[in-house]
């Protein structure tokens, strides 16, 4: 029997996830604004910020995916993508069967006065609002889930043809390849685990450089890009 996975916030990154999903072992569920018909998907439109639920009534989900994203880049559109979306998203997810969540978060949480190398033990002490939004965005998550949450902190992200890359970035192929990892391992590690996703660095004592030991020794393994 397939199991189901729900996206919700499917865009760029749920597509590319959508691509290398075994479709032979899960059921592909999505939530975005566009209600345009897409081959191996179940598409539903719901906005976010509407307040309505969404309702899927008599599906189990083995593994829900948030992937967040601000209405715009001001301190109003961060509100609005990580705070207000998510309190509609946790008031839905009460009358949702699922079995692990996995939510797609930043390591903008460390801010660049934050020298060296920082792995998830490393305290958190973002200097602008897009971090400190961020971190209330993971705060809500943990209060309301503590025992499915998984939270994936993606670097700066960048594509092939991207003409500027962070100094910790990490691919959007990498991305949607560290959310299939862990809908296909989300048993390997203790629950309410907060991962580090970024591809290796040259460590330099001047500059914020986040660590990827954890993910690494869990098993995944990064694409090489240049």
């Amino acid at each position: 029997m397939l199991k189901n996975i729900l996206i919700i916030g499917y865009g760029d990154i749920g597509q590319r996830l959508k691509t290398i999903i075994n479709s032979n072992k899960f059921n592909i569920y999505a939530l975005n604004r566009s209600s345009i018909h897409e081959e191996g998907i179940h598409k539903t439109s719901w906005d976010w910020l509407s307040g309505e639920p969404f309702k899927f009534k008599d599906i189990s989900f083995d593994s829900v995916i948030i992937i967040p994203k601000p209405s715009e880049m001001s301190e109003g559109g961060y509100e609005d993508g990580f705070i207000t979306a998510i309190d509609n998203i946790n008031n839905s997810l009460k009358n949702v069967s699922f079995k692990n969540l996995i939510a797609i978060s930043s390591t903008r949480v460390y801010g660049p006065h934050q020298l060296g190398m920082l792995n998830e033990e490393s305290y958190m002490e973002p200097s602008d609002f897009r971090g400190k939004t961020i971190t209330r965005y993971e705060s809500l998550l943990n209060t309301k889930h503590p025992r499915k949450l998984i939270i994936l902190r993606f670097s700066g992200l960048y594509d092939t043809n991207s003409d500027n890359k962070s100094f910790n970035r990490l691919h959007r192929n990498n991305a949607a390849k560290a959310i299939n990892f862990f809908i296909n391992n989300s048993d390997i590690i203790d629950r309410n685990n907060f991962i580090n996703c970024s591809e290796d660095i040259e460590i330099d004592k001047t500059k914020k450089c986040i660590s990827n030991e954890k993910i690494k020794k869990l098993g995944f393994k990064f694409d090489e890009y240049s």
